[in-house]
């Protein structure tokens, strides 16, 4: 393989850039902002990323740049309703759960990345995807300069929900509206359990939480509502009189946050897959975006990027076969996670008191067995 261009320089994109330089093969990451930044406040990097991550000799730098969580726990109101100990996981797994700011985990990739192989200020516009064993693929590359034409013999679709390549492969999958808008942040408040990550339900509104740092805490707050709103008076406000009904530490948390530490993003999701076409592979949200409730939309598109890696360098000089092996190794498992994590969003969100109970109480009866094997099929890798 001479030439892989990776669009995008995310968590996928370097990662994917970071997996194919541990295996000998160079590539070049196009990232369209002017300069490293993440999107977005916080992220959980599951037991599942952290032991792709250990694969990278990644795991202990980012484990020490954030905090490990020993429990998560689900909350109806002021009532838990699930509560899962991570400590048998990390036992059976080797890594727990570790919340980190999305900023600490994009310099700990980037600075792994190889030297030089990210272009800053480099927009993908458009996609020729070429042939495996025929023409090459090209790239319509915007940049400071001007435009330039980019030939490579893979390209890497890590440019999120919002895909050049995806457009190239797959024209007709697009994005469509998951019905909740979310909110997120980062508030500078210690709590006082550093370990545990919660989440409250409460009909329309949820939030959830844990601490990122000594005295800093993401939280994130998905609400229904109607795509492309505006909150009029700011975003604390109408946050402030969400949750101000919430158990404590919720209202404290969203006052400890300046409005501009405030995102909001509507949520959206891909309503069928796309992995590749010609010489285009894609990964993460390109691929396969999903609702983010089970905190494994960033884990996903890391597992991507090592599965692909590995399938390209195993493959030699037979693309398609590489691309073939990588589709196989991953769309069972991607396609189950996306379509338990858009239900899950739909089942925390009934508002009827009846079905709200009804739902806690199967929640709380699962038997311990089952929720083993729940956790385990989600927390277990999905690289060999």
């Amino acid at each position: 393989m001479r030439t892989i261009a990776i669009l995008g320089g995310g968590i996928g994109g370097l990662t994917a850039a970071i997996a194919l330089a541990r295996r000998g093969l160079d590539a070049t990451v196009f990232e369209q902002a002017p300069e490293m930044r993440a999107v977005g406040a916080g992220i959980w990097l599951p037991t599942n990323a952290m032991t792709v991550m250990a694969r990278l000799g990644l795991a202990d730098e980012l484990a020490a740049a954030g905090l490990p969580l020993a429990r998560i726990e689900v909350a109806d109101g002021a009532r838990r309703v699930q509560a899962i100990d991570l400590g048998p996981v990390k036992a059976r797994h080797g890594h727990t759960t570790i919340s980190i700011r999305r900023s600490e985990l994009q310099r700990v990739l980037a600075a792994h990345a190889p030297a030089g192989a990210v272009r800053l200020g480099a927009r993908a516009e458009e996609v020729a995807p070429g042939e495996p064993g025929g023409a090459p693929a090209r790239v319509r590359i915007a940049g400071p300069a001007g435009v330039e034409e980019v030939e490579a013999d893979l390209v890497i679709g890590a440019d999120g929900i919002h895909s050049a390549a995806r457009a190239a492969v797959a024209p007709g999958i697009t994005p469509r509206y998951a019905g909740q808008t979310c909110y997120r942040g980062i508030a500078r408040l210690a709590l006082d359990e550093q370990d545990v990550c919660r989440e409250v339900w409460g009909g329309a509104a949820r939030f959830g939480y844990s601490a990122v740092g000594p005295e800093e805490v993401y939280w994130f707050a998905p609400v229904v509502a109607p795509p492309g709103g505006r909150d009029e008076g700011g975003a604390r406000r109408r946050l402030d009189a969400l949750y101000a009904g919430f158990p404590a530490p919720v209202p404290a948390i969203v006052a400890a946050t300046p409005e501009e530490a405030i995102g909001r993003l509507d949520l959206h999701e891909l309503p069928a897959h796309a992995w590749r076409g010609g010489r285009v592979a894609l990964l993460g949200d390109a691929a396969h975006a999903m609702t983010p409730n089970l905190g494994q939309g960033g884990a996903q598109a890391i597992e991507d990027a090592f599965v692909l890696a590995g399938c390209v360098a195993e493959a030699g000089e037979d693309l398609g076969a590489a691309l073939a092996a990588y589709q196989a190794r991953r769309e069972a498992r991607v396609r189950r996670i996306a379509r338990l994590a858009g239900r899950l969003g739909r089942v925390a969100h009934w508002q009827g008191g009846l079905a709200r109970g009804l739902r806690n109480l199967a929640m709380r009866a699962t038997p311990a067995g089952a929720a083993r094997r729940q956790t385990d099929a989600l927390y277990a890798a999905g690289i060999e």
